[in-house]
Parts: structure tokens; C-alpha cells; sequence
């Protein structure tokens, strides 16, 4: 998944436990820079929280929203 394509956008999350979440994608981190090196991670502001991290095993499918 290319998480670098949501960066900037308000999106919408499926995770595997089909919870979803809603927010603005914030920040980026290539794996390379995470600290376990094995997957992207971003971040997203929703309307409760600032920061709600988590990175590309969490997540079944993401889609842009408007």
C-alpha cells in the first residue's frame, strides 16, 4: 500500500478488526525510519485525537474521501 499517496488528505481506514476510523493524514514515515524497519506508518488527526498513529499491517483498505 502506498501510504505516502495519503499524505495531506482526509481519509477513511479499515483496519484488519474492521474497525474504521476517519481523519487527516498528517504525517509519513517510510519504513526505513520506523523503528522496527518493516513497514510504513502515518499519522492521522481526528476529531477526538491530534495523533493516532499505526503503521501498514494494521490496515485492510484505505480510500480518500472529501
Amino acid at each position: 500500500m502506498d501510504f505516502e499517496s495519503f499524505l495531506g488528505k482526509r481519509i477513511k481506514v479499515i483496519f484488519t478488526d474492521n474497525q474504521v476510523l476517519e481523519g487527516f493524514c498528517n504525517t509519513f514515515t517510510g519504513k526505513l525510519d520506523t523503528e522496527d524497519e518493516l513497514y510504513d506508518e502515518i499519522t492521522i488527526e481526528t476529531d477526538k485525537h491530534k495523533y493516532v498513529g499505526f503503521n501498514e499491517s494494521e490496515v485492510k483498505e484505505i480510500e480518500i474521501i472529501n
